[in-house]
């Protein structure tokens, strides 16, 4: 039905506005349970609308004289009651969407007032458009019509077996030179292979949309543009296949959906087979691409049901569920209110149970994953811009998208429950309620933990001074050793050629000075051997020295508890090798390390607790020395860092440094009780600190955050 003509020339002074003349009333599929629905065309908006039974009955008596009487007339002609409300709750849904004329001075005024509504300025509209902008590039419908008759091939069952075989051959061929075929992809990470690989995804990328224009197209939908969206300021193409909601047949819906992701594959195929055949060069590189990686990204990107990409639109279809997105948030927000206030309101739409539990299931599962992926996206849009900028467009995307849902639905709940009375369910709701806000803004926490290392109080690590061999080693772990106490012998034939040669100078020289005391011109060349040994002795003494450093000697008296390995007579070490640990098991401390965060709530003197990461180990009471004033730099603990396993978040920074990711405090401690620790043991601080509560130390730390990042 074309043109609905339904209304006569009285429309004016009717109750109801005259429908738009352009519209078009079309059969639909079939819903579930069998009942039938058709398809509202707006073809100036290029929008769809599927009803059901009531609202086609409506449509067909529009042009009675009000509400009343249409639903008296489909209750007396029809199995369907049907009330004045029914009608006017169909009404407003079609000006809302402005379906139907208006006159007059409160048509102009509504259609002015709508106008003012949606006009914004140019800043707001970038806010909340900046992360989708759709721009359309061209009007393929024509040329789709066009290219049908001459590709209308593709979608036949011998194509489909001519590109199954093509794959196949392409795997088989491919796994025979699999390492050349695996080569290839190193090249890629140059800036060459870069600008090669963007340019073979753009062609894949426009044959994706050509698949969805073409599959549309031969199914009889109009594709009124194909052009560029700004994905967080990426560019990705799109085909508006609106129409295909015109079409009755699930399957061909289904069939435009999944077109795209289908040409891609089909690409694939044939390049995987290609790419045996051609030599090395820039075409070669191309088809690699396409046999590997666009196809991929095209199935992980586009198979997701949770955004309105090729998955949202297939799931759609699948479940027959129009809109499934608006309608299953909508009915799951029902859900939440009936299951925490009992409220009693009936369910936007009904469902049988299973479809139903599917439906929130959905729901749900998409709540999780757009927080998440808007988390994700709001980081991102932080680091693309500068400071100032990044933390703007942090907080509006934070704010529209994740918090102001949920500050809509509070005021949702709040409204209701002014109309109602207070029943038990909401009762225990306010009262859960009541008891995480107290858990949240009661200071009630008073701990503060800390990741830990005890340790010995004297700690010292012995190195390699200079190059040597291995020459004697006179102690093992675990054994006790003085100050000075040799422990480590090395020998360098340098050294020892230096100093025997030193020697015989010094010796040939004072030789050389007894003898020409016997000499008349004895004063005249005592002179000059004086000297010369003066510089030998000097000498000596250095390499003397040098040879003294070969020999590593206890620093302090301790226990030894650790030694290189393998540490083998005749093994040649570098300076500046770690050699071994002594300790001083005599005295014990405890290095702690505290957020920023925390540091108003500790003190010197307070009570602490070690809890060592082995849960067999006993627990150690302290009490803290000191505090220091600035956070540190790097971390001197790496068994610490994440980086090996530890706690405290850390990166990689030059020259083997460990960098903290966040400010960290190192808060020195001493056990209340002897400690004689014979190795450094991790565990965690727990300090009695001054109670907090956990939204104070959640908004100290973002504060922390925003003023560390802000730079200003």
């Amino acid at each position: 039905m074309s043109g609905l003509a339904l209304q006569a020339a009285g429309a004016e002074a009717r109750n109801l506005p005259p429908l738009r003349e352009e519209l078009v009333l079309e059969p639909g599929s079939t819903l579930r349970g069998g009942a039938p629905s058709w398809t509202l065309y707006d073809p100036v908006a290029n929008r769809f609308f599927r009803i059901s039974w009531l609202e086609f009955e409506i449509l067909c008596r529009w042009n009675l004289r009000g509400a009343p009487a249409i639903a008296e007339r489909i209750s007396s002609e029809t199995t369907l009651d049907v009330d004045a409300q029914d009608v006017e709750t169909f009404a407003k849904f079609l000006d809302d969407a402005e379906l139907l004329h208006r006159f007059g001075e409160e048509g102009t005024r509504q259609f002015v007032a709508r106008k003012a509504a949606r006009r914004h300025g140019w800043l707001t509209w970038l806010l909340h458009h900046y992360l989708f902008i759709r721009i359309p590039l061209l009007r393929p419908d024509r040329m789709l019509e066009a290219l049908l008759p001459w590709l209308g091939w593709v979608y036949s069952r011998t194509f489909l077996l001519v590109t199954v075989m093509a794959a196949l051959a392409g795997l088989y061929l491919v796994q025979r030179q699999w390492d050349t075929f695996i080569s290839s992809l190193p090249w890629f990470f140059s800036m060459e292979g870069l600008a090669l690989a963007g340019l073979a995804l753009v062609g894949s990328k426009c044959l994706h949309e050509l698949g969805h224009g073409m599959t549309a197209k031969r199914f009889g939908c109009r594709v009124p543009s194909m052009g560029v969206a700004l994905l967080v300021l990426a560019p990705v193409l799109y085909t508006d296949t609106t129409a295909a909601w015109r079409l009755r047949e699930r399957s061909k819906r289904l069939a435009i959906g999944s077109a795209g992701m289908a040409a891609e594959c089909c690409l694939a195929a044939y390049a995987l087979l290609l790419w045996s055949f051609l030599p090395d060069g820039i075409f070669r590189s191309i088809v690699f691409v396409w046999a590997t990686t666009t196809w991929v990204l095209t199935v992980l990107i586009n198979v997701s049901p949770f955004m309105r990409f090729d998955g949202y639109y297939l799931l759609s279809d699948f479940l027959d569920v129009p809109n499934l997105q608006d309608r299953t948030f909508a009915l799951t927000r029902h859900w939440i209110r009936e299951t925490l206030f009992d409220y009693g309101e009936p369910a936007p739409e009904f469902w049988p149970s299973r479809m139903r539990r599917i439906l929130i299931a959905y729901a749900v599962t998409t709540w999780i994953y757009r927080l998440v992926l808007f988390l994700g996206i709001a980081i991102l849009v932080y680091h693309m811009f500068f400071k100032a900028l990044g933390i703007v467009l942090f907080a509006v995307e934070m704010w529209w998208f994740i918090v102001r849902p949920v500050v809509n639905e509070l005021k949702g709940w709040i409204g209701r429950h002014r109309a109602r009375r207070l029943n038990r369910r909401s009762a225990i709701t306010f009262a859960a309620i009541a008891v995480l806000l107290a858990a949240l803004f009661i200071p009630w926490r008073s701990s503060v933990y800390g990741p830990a290392l005890l340790g010995a109080d004297t700690r010292v690590k012995l190195y390699t001074q200079i190059p040597g061999r291995v020459a004697a080693v006179h102690v093992a772990v675990g054994a006790g050793v003085n100050a000075g106490q040799d422990l480590i012998e090395f020998a360098s034939p340098d050294i020892a050629y230096r100093l025997a040669q030193a020697q015989r100078t010094v010796d040939s020289l004072t030789a050389q000075i007894q003898s020409a005391a016997q000499e008349p011109d004895f004063r005249a060349r005592a002179q000059v051997l004086t000297h010369e040994l003066e510089g030998a002795r000097s000498e000596l003494k250095a390499v003397a020295i040098e040879h003294d450093r070969l020999t590593i000697r206890a620093p302090v008296a301790g226990t030894v508890v650790e030694l290189a390995e393998p540490l083998g007579i005749g093994e040649w070490m570098k300076p500046g090798e770690l050699l071994g640990f002594i300790i001083d098991a005599s005295g014990a401390r405890i290095d702690a390390y505290v957020e920023e965060a925390e540091l108003d709530r500790i003190a010197v003197g307070d009570a602490a607790v070690f809890v060592p990461s082995d849960i067999g180990a006993p627990r150690v009471p302290a009490r803290i020395a000191a505090i220091e004033e600035t956070a540190i730099r790097t971390l001197a603990d790496p068994e610490l860092a994440s980086l090996h396993g530890g706690a405290i978040a850390t990166r990689a920074g030059p020259d083997q440094t460990i960098i903290p990711e966040v400010p960290v405090y190192r808060v020195k401690l001493v056990p209340a009780t002897p400690v004689a620790p014979r190795r450094t043991v991790t565990g965690t601080v727990i300090i009695d600190g001054r109670s907090a509560s956990i939204a104070r130390r959640a908004w100290q730390r973002i504060v922390s955050v925003v003023i560390r990042e802000s730079g200003f």
